[in-house]
């Protein structure tokens, strides 16, 4: 078994060799739009791939469906796409933001239409790429919603009942479409009227238009409004010392695998009435569903939880009940699988 990823760093290397896989080191830029760049990351990668004659691909997020699988082409090679959300280029506006869509969207149709089978997390997801045509009407495609959790990995360790002040955590790239925003104008409502509470910001500044930059983060960070985290290669220990996981995103999510991970350590969730994000949330069971946008929809939600915080506890435990049900990695990797005809795997 081989993974194959952008620059893999030793450490990362390592990590992926000791379960199981021999690691393929790409020169694709995950953010780049240089074409010269990507063309010679993809003739470089279509000779490894040559030497090492894989006997199925399975390729997710766009670079590596596009590129990868195009790469990948030939005799006897069963090829997959798994598509983890739109992303952003499809819903901005600008003229630029236009022709890279239409170049996406071409690119995306030419290497679909000679794939196995193609995997999306929701619905909605599969229903734009049939409306598009971005798709074949004879393509072969399938739901599955969610790359799944190791629910041995991702558990909840106690924590002393008496909380002094109510802990929400975001964790995503630093990107305003992952309703940043919104987050920190519902922290400004909320300071109207309560002090005990805490807002912490997880993850990395990103490069993509529509980041964060760093000085404005430690800004916020300075101010006390937010507290930013900074980056981690292991989430659990800020999700277990956390109260509630919130994500009021409009990305074009496939379904975001921070959510499952809050489930699995029995958080409720704050999130979007959104394609990917409305998949991990019973309304008023596990957490609630906000619409996109609204910091006085999400600051209502987050005050519900300081009034009554008795729900952080039993609604917790309904999303662990729907993480084991809905997003064991086993039984996820199961029906990928069986999707591309390969049984009793694990």
């Amino acid at each position: 078994m081989y993974a194959a990823a952008p620059f893999i760093d030793e450490k990362t290397g390592a990590q992926v060799e000791e379960l199981g896989a021999h690691c393929i080191s790409t020169e694709f830029d995950r953010t780049g739009l240089n074409p010269v760049r990507d063309i010679k990351a993809y003739f470089k990668f279509r000779k490894q791939l040559r030497q090492l004659r894989p006997d199925y691909v399975l390729a997710y997020t766009i670079k590596p469906v596009i590129f990868g699988l195009r790469a990948s082409k030939g005799r006897n090679v069963t090829r997959y796409a798994l598509i983890t959300g739109k992303g952003s280029g499809f819903d901005q506006s600008t003229f630029k933001a236009r022709i890279i869509r239409l170049l996406v969207k071409r690119l995306y149709r030419s290497t679909l239409s000679s794939v196995d089978g193609v995997i999306f997390q929701n619905e909605n997801d599969e229903e734009f790429f049939r409306l598009e045509k971005i798709l074949n009407s004879d393509s072969i495609s399938t739901v599955i919603k969610g790359t799944g959790v190791d629910l041995n990995h991702y558990q909840a360790t106690s924590k002393e009942s008496k909380r002094d002040k109510i802990t929400f955590l975001f964790i995503a790239r630093l990107i305003r479409e992952k309703g940043i925003p919104e987050l920190l104008e519902a922290a400004r409502i909320l300071r109207r009227s309560f002090s005990n509470f805490e807002i912490q910001l997880l993850g990395w500044i990103d490069p993509n238009p529509g980041g964060i930059a760093a000085s404005e983060i430690e800004e916020l960070h300075e101010s006390g409004l937010i507290n930013y985290l900074g980056t981690t290669d292991d989430i659990r220990p800020y999700m277990n010392a956390a109260d509630i996981f919130v994500l009021p995103s409009y990305y074009n999510e496939g379904l975001p695998r921070t959510i499952q991970e809050a489930m699995a350590m029995s958080k409720p969730i704050i999130t979007t009435d959104h394609p990917g994000c409305r998949e991990t949330v019973e309304n008023g069971k596990n957490g609630y569903l906000i619409p996109v946008r609204n910091a006085e929809a999400l600051a209502n939600a987050m005050q519900s939880f300081m009034i009554n915080p008795e729900q952080i506890e039993s609604m917790g435990r309904e999303s662990l009940h729907l993480a084991r049900d809905r997003f064991d990695v086993r039984n996820i990797n199961q029906k990928i699988f069986d999707f591309m005809g390969l049984t009793d795997v694990q």
